[in-house]
């Protein structure tokens, strides 16, 4: 019974993690050892974790597009190995697979159902009942650790081949469809933020930022900087109305400027939050419910006495936003700044702290996920797991005490860092700063929502439109060059003679094939993403639900791939 309970607080906090992306333990190193220590078999749960581990370091979470599920398949894994099943390592990482993508599409259906929990927070923020937003972010994440917990206790209960079975009956259209769905339902939250910023000005930068995203291959730290770049030109050319700026920072007393209002220990209660950023993901507004949490002692030390302005501030953090979650500390630094110089009477409004945020979160976002999920993470898991391979502790040890150093600094600097500059930024009020700051923002963050539609958003239509037969003098012969290799005889002659062919038009392949895909591409690359963004765009001015928009992606979806014009 006591196993049987530890079993389920590791897988609790497995799912929980899996969602939070902090401390680690939904990494399969972790996981898996921690089941293994519980059930008597520590060997067997480092020796999975530690093949795991490896199997997963390329699986990323990256804007709303989701890798299958590492804590799912550790957890379950662990529990058929190290439990009463007692598999051997090799079967347990061949189950681990399926269990994956088992987990993926449960938690599609859990970010779909905290889109509810977002409105719902719409309506406690709109009476200033923090307390309520709070209970149902901490929901969402209790429910994120059931995703797991729940599967984990029947795999104790039911034969490892009746799990399998069970899995394997779901129908692949039905998998792959939520697979093809999930790639470009992220176009929701996007469209609400550019419906939200749309204007005649802001436009073209959304355009722009398409165009140069669809057909380049500049990163998005590269694009961030042309982004700012371009805001800053263009900032520098408009002349502004400085009058009523001054006029308003003139009301502030110059001692009230330079006197913060916000304390360390509002300092640190909001860098405690920081780690519960992604606890209620969800596919309309993503981090939003999490951005209001993390805010929260910020709001209420500074309107404390404003019950109205402190309902503002929560509904003013509810809006979209998604970027890393380690490196949104910089942005919350930021936030909080701005949200104490409007405090003190500074001319800051809504949408100039919107602005702020939306415009950084996508550079950051450039930088956070290749260096923590593309880098770091993956050496760090690389060198633990060789060690937990071989039934070494110092595995899973390693992995955890590095990983939250790293993540614990990056948390802390960062929003001290940004809290920094943002005080820098609102103390100084004339030359209509202000002004300044909201009309670049506004330019950098219409730009980089044109740059995110064609990266974020997986579509792919493997329907195919011809198929013509190459000349056959032109084509290259597959059975020669198969000859050549199995022969062991390969030289520099034969390369030279396969360049020359390719170089002088020859092809492999006795057809040319043209897809849907194609068809779109010739056009320009991202199209149907654009395309599908204004449609959404549409729909939410004509009232339509977003939650009503996610259920027809998912319809979408799965139609699209059973008719064979989507793929995954």
């Amino acid at each position: 019974m006591i196993t049987n309970i530890l079993i389920f607080l590791i897988a609790m906090l497995a799912g929980m993690e899996s969602v939070l992306d902090a401390w680690g333990f939904n990494q399969p190193i972790i996981a898996a050892s921690l089941i293994g220590i519980v059930t008597g078999h520590p060997v067997e749960g480092l020796m999975l974790g530690g093949s795991l581990q490896l199997v997963t370091l390329g699986w990323m979470n990256v804007g709303a597009a989701m890798a299958p599920d590492a804590a799912l398949a550790a957890v379950a894994a662990g529990i058929l190995v190290t439990g009463p099943t007692q598999l051997p390592v090799m079967q347990g990482i061949a189950l681990a697979i399926p269990l994956a993508v088992a987990g993926q599409m449960l938690t599609i259906f859990v970010r779909t159902l905290m889109v509810s929990f977002t409105h719902m927070a719409d309506a406690y923020a709109a009476k200033g009942q923090a307390r309520k937003i709070e209970i149902l972010h901490f929901t969402g994440l209790f429910i994120q650790g059931l995703r797991v917990a729940i599967p984990a206790m029947l795999i104790l209960a039911l034969p490892a081949e009746t799990i399998t079975q069970a899995i394997n009956a779901i129908p692949s259209v039905i998998t792959n469809g939520l697979q093809v769905a999930g790639g470009f339902i992220v176009i929701v939250g996007y469209a609400m933020v550019v419906n939200m910023m749309a204007s005649k000005t802001l436009w073209p930068y959304l355009f722009l930022g398409f165009g140069l995203s669809a057909i380049t291959s500049l990163n998005l730290t590269a694009m961030g900087i042309i982004g700012a770049a371009i805001a800053l030109i263009i900032v520098q050319l408009t002349k502004f109305n400085t009058t009523e700026v001054e006029e308003q920072a003139s009301m502030v007393p110059e001692d009230q400027i330079d006197q913060p209002l916000l304390t360390k220990s509002d300092q640190l209660h909001t860098f405690f939050r920081q780690g519960f950023l992604l606890g209620s993901f969800n596919y309309e507004r993503m981090q939003n419910m999490g951005v209001a949490y993390i805010m929260m002692p910020t709001l209420r030390r500074l309107y404390k006495d404003q019950p109205d302005e402190f309902a503002a501030g929560l509904k003013r953090h509810l809006e979209f936003f998604n970027t890393h979650p380690y490196l949104a500390a910089p942005i919350i630094g930021v936030t909080m700044a701005m949200e104490e110089q409007k405090a003190k009477g500074a001319p800051i409004d809504n949408a100039t702290i919107s602005s702020v945020k939306v415009g950084m979160m996508g550079p950051v976002a450039g930088v956070g996920d290749p260096l923590y999920w593309g880098t770091l993470r993956p050496v760090i898991g690389a060198l633990a797991a060789s060690f937990a391979a071989q039934g070494s502790m110092i595995g899973p040890i390693l992995f955890f005490v590095a990983w939250n150093i790293i993540r614990l600094a990056t948390l802390w600097f960062g929003q001290k860092f940004g809290y920094q500059q943002g005080t820098n930024i609102g103390m100084n009020l004339s030359g209509g700063l202000m002004q300044k700051v909201t009309q670049g923002a506004s330019i950098m963050g219409m730009f980089m929502m044109g740059v995110l539609v064609p990266r974020w958003t997986t579509m792919n239509f493997p329907l195919v439109i011809s198929k013509i037969k190459n000349d056959p003098r032109n084509v290259i012969s597959m059975d020669s060059v198969n000859n050549v290799l199995q022969s062991n005889h390969l030289t520099g002659d034969d390369i030279v003679k396969l360049s020359q062919q390719l170089t002088s038009g020859k092809v492999f392949g006795n057809f040319k094939v043209t897809t849907l895909n194609d068809v779109f591409n010739q056009l320009i690359p991202g199209l149907m993403p654009l395309l599908s963004l204004f449609i959404v765009i549409w729909l939410l001015r004509k009232n339509v639900s977003p939650i009503t928009i996610i259920f027809g992606i998912f319809a979408i979806g799965i139609l699209g791939y059973a008719v064979g014009i989507f793929g995954v």
